[in-house]
């Protein structure tokens, strides 16, 4: 990872408040997705609330002043995350807990088992969209699909080879060479399909992705396509009710945290690169981040074993533009980091 910063000057104006929006400082930082994955968890999953490894410590809890509503931006990150330690750690405590049980052999265990394509050396998914499906998927399974009077399940993945991990130095070719593993449970807990009694009625495989199946059944698999169950409720199963910290659109963003919780080689890696690269009085608070998307992601791209673009990408000119607009809307905005996988 390489790292650049750089002030930016706008042009003069006359209006004091104008001169204010052009004055930042520019990070310029080319990373890999690993990279802005060990920064989410170091910003969204304090060391001293929750370790790589899931277990939430028992420090004394950090308490956070009260503030009125125009600081809550200011706020946010930290409260909704950890809102109490009454609610003991908030949505994302609610998915560790679901997601390791005490007993993975209980009678009242179900799973939700994501198996990978037939074809899945060969599956070019990117990292964001492998995070989309196992979002889903979890969502899925906490709610049993929208009915989680009926329980919910416990999300494992299948052993097979995690294409991005091929070569991996640090244990198998699988997703767990780089993150957690998604539950305490383990393969040999769930039904085989392979060996069980075809008219078992404990195991049931999805042959498309909304098909409609017994909640009584122990061991559900997903389909072999690449998509996934769109959940309605997201929330209510989690019991700590509606409120400005607490909501759909953060009950994504645990999700995506918990499923991106890096192993400890990987965090020491990165985190050694990023104190090397970002300014030590950099205030996350009046920071935006930039990610500037490009490689595979454009049309007309010559990168072999990738899926074929996607989109145009703008021109660089754009985010700039964009960037000024934002600064328009925030002027206390200091530092803007710019992440990009392409050095170009």
């Amino acid at each position: 990872m390489e790292a650049k910063t750089s002030p930016n000057r706008g042009t003069p104006n006359n209006s004091p408040r104008a001169s204010s929006l052009t004055q930042f400082r520019m990070i310029v930082v080319s990373v890999t997705c690993a990279t802005l994955v060990s920064v989410v968890n170091n910003i969204i999953m304090p060391n001293d609330r929750l370790s790589s490894s899931g277990n939430r410590s028992h420090d004394t809890p950090q308490k956070y002043p009260k503030t009125s509503k125009k600081l809550t931006k200011d706020q946010h990150i930290n409260t909704f995350w950890w809102p109490s330690p009454e609610e003991y750690g908030g949505i994302l405590g609610k998915i560790h807990d679901f997601q390791n049980p005490s007993d993975c052999s209980a009678a009242s265990a179900k799973f939700f088992v994501w198996r990978s394509k037939s074809d899945n050396e060969n599956d070019t998914r990117g990292l964001t969209a492998w995070a989309h499906a196992a979002s889903s998927h979890m969502l899925h399974a906490l709610t049993d699909a929208d009915q989680p009077e009926a329980g919910h399940r416990i999300l494992i993945n299948d052993d097979k080879l995690f294409p991005m991990a091929k070569g991996c130095e640090h244990g198998l070719e699988t997703r767990e060479c780089y993150f957690e593993p998604l539950t305490n449970c383990k393969l040999s807990d769930v039904d085989d399909y392979e060996t069980a009694d075809p008219k078992s009625s404990n195991i049931k495989i999805l042959s498309k992705t909304d098909e409609e199946y017994d909640r009584n059944v122990r061991t559900l698999y997903t389909s072999d396509s690449i998509w996934f169950r769109k959940v309605k409720d997201m929330y209510s199963w989690t019991g700590l009710g509606f409120n400005s910290q607490h909501s759909t659109i953060h009950m994504t963003a645990a999700s995506l945290a918990y499923y991106f919780r890096v192993k400890p080689w990987l965090r020491k890696e990165i985190d050694e690169r990023l104190r090397r690269n970002i300014p030590l009085d950099l205030n996350p608070q009046r920071t935006i981040g930039v990610p500037i998307r490009r490689s595979d992601k454009c049309h007309g791209h010559a990168l072999e074993g990738s899926a074929s673009g996607e989109l145009e990408c703008p021109p660089l000119e754009e985010y700039l533009k964009k960037v000024k607009e934002f600064l328009e809307f925030d002027p206390r905005i200091e530092n803007v980091i710019v992440t990009s996988e392409d050095k170009s």
